[in-house]
C-alpha cells in the first residue's frame, strides 16, 4: 500500500486569506488590508460587484466599492474560495473534472449554510461545505498522474473513497481531516471535513451530506462521476432548501455568481 505525499503549506498570501476560516465575522479593514495586497482578489471582487446577480447601477471600478456592494460576508466567502481555487490549480490533469468539483463544493456551500439551523452558525457550515473536499484537492493537485487512477477507477464503478486508499494508502477524508489539523483550522470545521460523507451528527457535517444530496439533486457532480438523484424518501429530499432558495434556477444562479467570481482570479 503506498502513501500519500507530505502536507503541503499553501503560499503566506493563500494563508493569510484562509485565516478567514477561523473568522466568521472579519472587519471591513482586515479584508480591505488582503484585496488591496492581492489583484485576484480585486478582480474576484469586482467581477462579482459587476455581475447580474449584484444589480449593479453604475459599474464598480474599485475594490474598496465593490466590497460595500457585494458586503462583508459576501466578500469573505469570495475571498476564501478565491484563496482555495488559486492554491489548487491544474486539477484537469488528474482527469478530475475542475468546473465541476468547484461546483460542487460551492453548491455544498450555499445549501449547508440555508440547512443550518439551531446553534450551528450559518457561516460556519458554508464555510465547511466549501472546504469539505480539500482532501481530494491536495491528493489531485499535488499527485495528478496517481489521483488520475482514482479518476479512472471511480468512473468504472468503484467508491471513490476506496479508489484512494487503493492509490494513496489513505481517503480524501481522512486526509483532509489531517489537512485542517495541520492549517489550523477550527475543530468543528475539521470535524465536519472529517464527517461529511456520513453526516452522522446533527451538526455541520449532518448539514454538509444532505447538502451534497440536495446538490446531486440538481444535476451537479463530485467532479469524478455524474451526479446520482437522492432517495425520494431521504432527509435530504424531504427539506425545503431548494423552495426556500427561490428555487433550482436561483440556486444555480447563485452558485455560478461564486464560481464567476473565482474564474476572475484565475
Amino acid at each position: 500500500m503506498t502513501t500519500p505525499m507530505e502536507i503541503p503549506t499553501l503560499p503566506v498570501a493563500r494563508m493569510r486569506a484562509m485565516s478567514l476560516v477561523a473568522n466568521p465575522d472579519p472587519a471591513y479593514d482586515d479584508l480591505a488590508k488582503m484585496v488591496d495586497a492581492d489583484p485576484a482578489l480585486t478582480a474576484a471582487l469586482l467581477r462579482a460587484a459587476n455581475s447580474a446577480i449584484s444589480a449593479p447601477r453604475d459599474r464598480v471600478k474599485t475594490a474598496h466599492v465593490a466590497m460595500v456592494r457585494v458586503g462583508v460576508k459576501e466578500a469573505r466567502r469570495i475571498i476564501m474560495g478565491v484563496a482555495l481555487s488559486s492554491s489548487f490549480q491544474g486539477l484537469h490533469r488528474s482527469g478530475v473534472d475542475e468546473s465541476e468539483l468547484w461546483r460542487h463544493l460551492i453548491a455544498s456551500a450555499v445549501l449547508a449554510d440555508t440547512i443550518a439551523w439551531g446553534e450551528l452558525r450559518h457561516g460556519e457550515a458554508f464555510t465547511a461545505g466549501l472546504l469539505h473536499d480539500v482532501g481530494r484537492l491536495v491528493l489531485a493537485a499535488g499527485e495528478p498522474v496517481r489521483y488520475a487512477q482514482v479518476v479512472d477507477l471511480a468512473r468504472s464503478g468503484v467508491p471513490a473513497v476506496e479508489a484512494e486508499v487503493s492509490v494513496f494508502g489513505v481517503d480524501h477524508i481522512e486526509w483532509g481531516y489531517r489537512l485542517a489539523q495541520e492549517w489550523g483550522f477550527p475543530e468543528e470545521i475539521a470535524d465536519a471535513i472529517a464527517d461529511h460523507h456520513a453526516g452522522s451528527q446533527r451538526g455541520i457535517s449532518w448539514a454538509i451530506a444532505r447538502a451534497r444530496e440536495v446538490a446531486a439533486g440538481l444535476g451537479i457532480g463530485d467532479g469524478l462521476v455524474e451526479a446520482c438523484a437522492p432517495d425520494p424518501d431521504s432527509e435530504a429530499a424531504m427539506l425545503p432548501v431548494i423552495d426556500d432558495l427561490g428555487g433550482p434556477a436561483v440556486v444555480l444562479q447563485r452558485v455560478g455568481w461564486y464560481q464567476g467570481a473565482m474564474a476572475a482570479a484565475a
